[in-house]
């Protein structure tokens, strides 16, 4: 096990700074099949040797050995921490930590492992390809644990490409592994979500159903909360807002008592928002963001989410100058291509716009919104444009949208 997490080290810094394996072993004056086999972890060499291929890497071989079971006990309470939804605050301090220590004992596995995770997990901005690349190079010295971590955090990477299929695909190899109850918790969480962005509702009922009984009996209530939060989100697209409503309220009470932060409760505060405009409950959307707790409220602002609602509500309420300021305060918010469209329908509404126009427009922001899972933007448009065709006569068109209507999933 140790020549295979050395072997890895090697492997990984050798890379990093661009030297080939006929390089090294040059370098260190050994043969090039004998520096690839202790790559490998196939063979261990002599202390000197070793010291010589560290030194030729600018690292101390003896520091870096005595480090290696440090810094897979670091990796591994990071992990837990980020499983158990630690603060983002001390998850990056713990990674920062270990990042500088790389610099004086080098590159580990289960360093990069750590960085893929978190970089995932919370969104972060970073070149995921060359890390994973990185990280298959040492794929075959790998632990059957960090094997399944990597394949399913390739899944996850694959998601948020887009790639349904291989996601699905990667995230069933590495559940196939069966190392640790709390990643198949994750793994089947992780299922949960792309299904229902899929729009494969009945699948990710059910993943999300295992992930939550797996994180329960892990006593992992906070991801376990985050299970329910789906399963209302999956309520709010299929058009059962009551029961999504229900649930988001008593997870927010139940985010509260857990002590999260307002970046955590943010996705429950927008949909219960959301549920307003969907329930045509207008006069429910101001109280309802005035119930947020203040911090809730400031972070919302911040996004373009928020206005974008406020933007619809004001104008059902015939609030033509608040609505005016929202669209105004979206558009310098948002980076959506596809949120644009309802703003440009509104603002061509309060100008006067002629039904030609407004249903030209509508008809853009459908088309965008087909090509993704999320059926509840569907109704709201396609609402509008029956709306908009109304009095037209045209019996054949108002059919084809209403029909569009009662197709979407329920």
């Amino acid at each position: 096990m140790l020549e295979t997490q050395v072997g890895a080290v090697i492997r990984l810094n050798r890379i990093h700074q661009n030297i080939s394996v006929r390089g090294l072993a040059e370098i260190v004056g050994i043969e090039y099949s004998q520096l690839s086999k202790i790559e490998r972890g196939m063979e261990s060499s002599n202390p000197v040797t070793m010291e010589s291929i560290f030194e030729a890497l600018d690292l101390n071989y003896h520091q870096t050995i005595e480090y290696l079971p440090v810094c897979i006990k670091k990796v591994h309470k990071l992990y837990h921490d980020m499983l158990y939804r630690k603060s983002r605050e001390e998850l990056l301090r713990q990674l920062e930590e270990l990042n500088h220590d790389s610099h004086k004992m080098g590159l580990t596995t289960s360093l990069l492992l750590a960085n893929l995770v978190f970089d995932l997990l919370w969104q972060q901005p970073c070149e995921y390809d060359t890390l994973i690349t990185a990280l298959s190079k040492v794929e075959d010295t790998m632990s059957l644990l960090q094997k399944q971590i990597f394949k399913q955090y390739q899944g996850f990477y694959q998601f948020i490409k887009g790639n349904f299929n291989e996601a699905i695909e990667m995230l069933e190899e590495a559940e196939s592994f069966y190392m640790d109850i709390g990643n198949l918790a994750m793994i089947s969480y992780q299922k949960g979500i792309i299904y229902a962005k899929h729009g494969d509702f009945l699948e990710a009922f059910e993943s999300l159903g295992e992930a939550k009984r797996l994180f329960e009996q892990h006593h992992n209530y906070v991801r376990s909360a985050f299970c329910s939060v789906c399963v209302a989100n999956i309520h709010l697209m299929t058009g059962k807002y009551r029961k999504s409503r229900i649930l988001y309220e008593e997870m927010l009470e139940v985010y509260h008592n857990f002590g999260l932060g307002p970046e955590d409760k943010l996705i429950v505060c927008n949909n219960l928002l959301y549920l307003c405009i969907l329930m045509e409950e207008y006069d429910n959307f101001l109280p309802t963001f005035e119930s947020f707790d203040e911090d809730v409220r400031q972070l919302m602002e911040k996004y373009p989410q928020y206005f974008y609602y406020q933007m619809m509500v004001a104008y059902h309420k015939d609030d033509m100058e608040l609505c005016k300021k929202a669209i105004d305060q979206f558009e310098a918010l948002n980076q959506d291509p596809i949120d644009k469209y309802m703003a440009k329908y509104y603002r061509l509404k309060i100008e006067g716009a002629g039904s030609e126009e407004l249903i030209k427009v509508l008809d853009h922001n459908l088309k965008a919104i087909e090509k993704t899972s999320f059926p509840a933007s569907n109704r709201i448009v396609l609402k509008l444009m029956l709306k908009e065709h109304q009095h037209s006569k045209d019996y054949k068109t108002l059919y084809k949208y209403a029909l569009k209507l009662c197709e979407i999933k329920m």
